[in-house]
């Protein structure tokens, strides 16, 4: 595989990535397989990235970043600047990644995978195609399904910082909205997901159905 990819043409590649380690490690694993234009940009946030003055065809980019920003709005600001984006991830959750399909990614890789199998998605990226796996294919099912109710940004708001546990009060004065309009978002968010039959009415269930659907971390962190 090494040759006939080396042989498609040089790649100007980024990491986004908040693990320096991993950020590090990528251009070194994937070099064997690659002709990487270099020295490879490898910055923490996706601010960080489009404040560079530099052009790329492919960024790898991790799912949760320790800026807390949010992973589909990632993928988009970064489509919208024209560059392609493959999420590599220990992200498992099919909503979280489908959510991201949807902004515009163009594969999914896991941090398990070996770096040829990173190599491939970023090659068929760099050319504007779809990596497709197994990983992809779940993310695109998620897509379809029914129950996993669509929030408006605001709604997401509210739910990630009401069922991470602040009083109401807080998340309106967070916000910077009244606490009247932050019980209706929440309202809102339990009518959708008693809508999908998928129960919302305490704040233990708003914190499963955040997790659940990549609102929220995962509590044991695994989602890096």
């Amino acid at each position: 595989m090494g040759d006939d990819t080396q042989d498609q043409g040089s790649v100007r590649l980024a990491v986004v990535d908040d693990h320096r380690a991993i950020s590090k490690g990528v251009p070194e694993g994937l070099a064997p397989f690659l002709d990487l234009v270099v020295p490879v940009v490898r910055v923490l946030t996706v601010d960080e990235l489009l404040a560079e003055a530099s052009e790329f065809d492919v960024v790898v980019l991790d799912v949760w970043l320790a800026d807390h920003s949010e992973p589909q709005e990632n993928v988009g600001r970064l489509r919208e600047r024209g560059w392609n984006v493959v999420m590599y991830t220990g992200e498992l959750r099919p909503a979280v990644l489908g959510r991201c399909l949807q902004a515009g990614a163009n594969g999914l890789v896991g941090k398990h995978e070996e770096w040829a199998v990173l190599a491939e998605a970023v090659q068929v990226a760099a050319t504007g195609g779809v990596f497709m796996n197994v990983d992809w294919a779940s993310a695109v099912e998620a897509m379809t399904l029914d129950s996993v109710p669509e929030l408006s940004p605001r709604e997401r708001e509210v739910i990630e910082l009401y069922a991470a546990g602040l009083p109401l009060k807080s998340v309106a004065r967070r916000l910077a909205i009244a606490e009247e309009t932050a019980r209706e978002h929440l309202k809102r968010v339990r009518r959708k997901y008693q809508a999908v039959g998928r129960s919302a009415d305490t704040k233990t269930d708003l914190y499963r159905r955040a997790v659940e659907d990549g609102h929220l971390p995962a509590p044991d962190g695994s989602c890096d």
